[in-house]
């Protein structure tokens, strides 16, 4: 008797789009931004939701990967309403921070990227630009099925960097 070999893939998502969130953090004040995003159909680019998750910079690694978790889940298509100011302002995360000028703001609050390394994003791709002379990048992968508190503390490393230049 023969068996017949059957082969099995998985079913491909009906719109591939890879999702991500932006993750500010200030030790000035004490506090980490979780920004979720849109993406515009039409046009294909990304901007910011209307609501961010706000943590105290002490929280547990636990509650950081939980949060990042939950607001990449809210990663939605949507048209772009021209409503909304498309000024550096606009931006929800700087509205819930403590600055009063943008220029503080990206002084005071360092930027992480967590996105999903593909369209399936069961991979997250971490990846920051500090803010020194040579505006060295670091970029760091994890499973999207991590523990939360191994995302969390991935995440506050590379917040807690410190690359100095050498003489």
């Amino acid at each position: 008797m023969k068996i017949k070999s059957i082969t099995f893939s998985p079913q491909e998502p009906k719109l591939k789009i890879i999702k991500n969130v932006f993750v500010y953090i200030s030790e000035k004040h004490e506090q980490i931004i979780v920004t979720p995003f849109y993406k515009e159909p039409n046009q294909g680019y990304r901007y910011s939701q209307e609501e961010c998750e706000v943590l105290k910079i002490d929280s547990s690694y636990d509650l950081i990967g939980e949060a990042i978790k939950r607001n990449i889940q809210k990663f939605d298509i949507k048209e772009y309403d021209a409503k909304r100011s498309s000024k550096k302002d606009g931006y929800t995360a700087f509205h819930v921070s403590k600055e009063k000028s943008m220029r503080g703001f990206e002084k005071n609050y360092t930027l992480i990227d967590v996105s999903g390394l593909t369209d399936r994003n069961n991979t997250f791709r971490i990846q920051t630009r500090l803010g020194f002379i040579n505006r060295l990048e670091i970029t760091s992968t994890i499973s999207a099925h991590c523990d939360n508190a191994e995302l969390g503390k991935l995440v506050m490393k590379m917040f807690n960097s410190e690359i100095v230049e050498r003489k």
